[in-house]
């Protein structure tokens, strides 16, 4: 065995964006410190709504997953230069074959007390890929001897590749050498839950009173649709770092959240929790108050091609082409984003070109009318279509300007369904949709992350019903390809076929956009769009 260090160059990691708001009255809000008059070292946000879930290996949006990052702790974490640091692990060792980690851990302790130890990390794994758990990110652990064939039920839970020898060693044994397995880590659905409170609890995630956390934060209160506030946590092992006393945070729509940022009343307003006003984005711009970062997100649409007419090739193609992305984002974004016709974002290299012609209505037409003419669809499956989508401001101006374009190049008439966060989640994981906009976001800096995604019908993260033979034995061949050339080959080969059957329609490719209190300093920031308020602190010298 040959002993590693956490010192190397990050992918950064995280879970699928998503942003839900919910409208409410400024005045029910609990009242905060205006920002620049807050005391030593306390900050207020807007994380605009009620979270879906906190429970670490169930979640699945970017708002709670940026929320459970202050409150829990994986055996790594990134810090705010984007490296991996120890979490939970002090340190590790690798077998020669690569495919054995042994993991000491630190001594750290849950919110309650009791010592964390490696077997709430055997618990927890253990949990999320039983059969039956509900864990859309459960394929993320496929990584574990036998994690996959567990989960399909066809092996019993005591072969799972991971076991405690004592309370501060952990063993973890691979399916294969895995070059990235350290960065997902990082990734909520690998952190461990206090397994005795699980055990006797299954809502314990639901409420302040029950929460049970080991990160460098703990919840203190939770008004449900409300606020939120987490304070300090003494017992983290890494207690002396943090500065911040408390963390509080408003559920407010953008526009909302926006005006009490410029009342002084909140210290970041944006992504990754809302949405800058677009109105209000060129004047921020104009006056150097915006920041931007680039985003590893890819905009789409699913289609549920398990019904007609999206069970329709050339339907889909046609509503894929029939968009004009490039004035969408002239509309939303003011052209501070990059149209998208393949599901991997360019700026991670694999495309070499566009698939296929932004705008192009007059072959839509086309495609719309050989899909009539050859009986795949009839004109009573586009009478009632509907898009579906998080409610909020930018996705429903989004979701019009599409409807619009639809309209005009296929006279079209399509419904607009806006659905609060947890319906529009269990919709989607249920397929129970037509048409669903959605968005991935990079767990780390690989074309394979995005496209794993789509690997089979029935994992979490598809969600559209589709699958192909090829496409996922080219992902398979990939794993084992040590060349990166011919590992692009393959992953490029993928990423043709899943535009070529278009399950997804490509949309944009963005950017995070966000203004703050410039006393804040030390916000880990992720092109992830994970934020991270580990090292944060007020400079009370500005």
């Amino acid at each position: 065995m040959h002993k590693l260090k956490f010192a190397f160059s990050m992918i950064i990691a995280c879970l699928l964006l998503a942003i839900g708001c919910k409208s409410q009255d400024h005045s029910r809000q609990k009242s905060f410190p205006k920002a620049h008059k807050n005391p030593p070292q306390i900050v207020s946000i807007n994380i605009t709504s009620e979270p879906a879930t906190l429970d670490p290996r169930k979640v699945r949006a970017l708002n709670d997953i940026n929320v459970i990052k202050m409150l829990m702790e994986g055996l790594v974490r990134v810090n705010f230069e984007g490296h991996l640091v120890p979490g939970l692990a002090m340190n590790h060792t690798l077998s020669e074959d690569h495919k054995t980690y042994t993991f000491t851990f630190l001594k750290n302790f849950w919110s309650n007390g009791d010592p964390v130890t490696a077997h709430d990390v055997v618990y927890s794994w253990k949990k999320v890929v039983s059969p039956h758990f509900p864990s859309d990110n459960a394929a993320s652990l496929y990584v574990l001897k036998n994690a996959r064939l567990i989960r399909e039920g066809k092996l019993p839970i005591s072969m799972l590749g991971v076991r405690a020898v004592d309370d501060y060693t952990l063993i973890v044994e691979l399916e294969k050498p895995t070059p990235y397995f350290l960065q997902l880590l990082s990734s909520p659905v690998f952190y461990p839950v206090h397994a005795q409170t699980d055990k006797e609890n299954p809502h314990w995630a639901e409420n302040a009173s029950t929460f049970v956390s080991c990160g460098p934060f703990k919840l203190s209160e939770w008004k449900h649709s409300d606020f939120m506030e987490v304070v300090k946590h003494d017992g983290y092992w890494d207690a002396a770092t943090v500065k911040l006393k408390k963390i509080n945070m408003v559920m407010v729509a953008s526009e909302t959240g926006f005006n009490m940022y410029q009342n002084k009343e909140l210290d970041w307003e944006g992504s990754p929790f809302s949405n800058i006003p677009l109105d209000a984005m060129e004047s921020l711009s104009e006056k150097g108050e915006l920041k931007t970062q680039s985003f590893l997100i890819t905009s789409f649409i699913r289609t549920n091609t398990s019904k007609a007419p999206f069970s329709s090739l050339n339907f889909r193609k046609a509503l894929a082409l029939a968009m004009n992305r490039q004035d969408l984002i002239e509309n939303i974004f003011g052209g501070r984003s990059a149209y998208a016709s393949g599901l991997v974002p360019t700026s991670l290299g694999l495309r070499e070109s566009e698939y296929f012609q932004d705008g192009n209505s007059a072959e839509a037409k086309k495609l719309l009318q050989q899909a009539l003419h050859s009986g795949e669809i009839s004109k009573k499956d586009l009478s009632n279509i509907s898009l579906s989508f998080l409610s909020n401001d930018k996705n429903y101006r989004i979701c019009q300007i599409i409807q619009e374009q639809w309209k005009r190049a296929l006279d079209l008439d399509v419904k607009l369904e806006a659905i609060e966060a947890k319906v529009y989640f269990s919709k989607v994981s249920k397929q129970d949709f037509q048409l669903a906009l959605g968005s991935w976001v990079a767990d780390f800096r690989d074309p394979i992350n995005f496209l794993e995604i789509f690997r089979t019908r029935d994992i979490g993260t598809n969600n559209t019903h589709w699958e192909n033979h090829e496409y996922l034995t080219k992902l398979e061949k990939s794993y084992a390809v040590s060349d990166p050339e011919k590992r692009k080959l393959l992953l490029q080969e993928c990423e043709h076929i899943l535009i070529e059957e278009m399950p997804i329609i490509p949309v944009w490719h963005g950017n995070l956009f966000y203004v703050r209190n410039e006393k804040l300093k030390n916000v880990a920031l992720s092109d992830t769009g994970i934020i991270d308020f580990k090292w944060a602190f007020i400079d009370k010298e500005l």
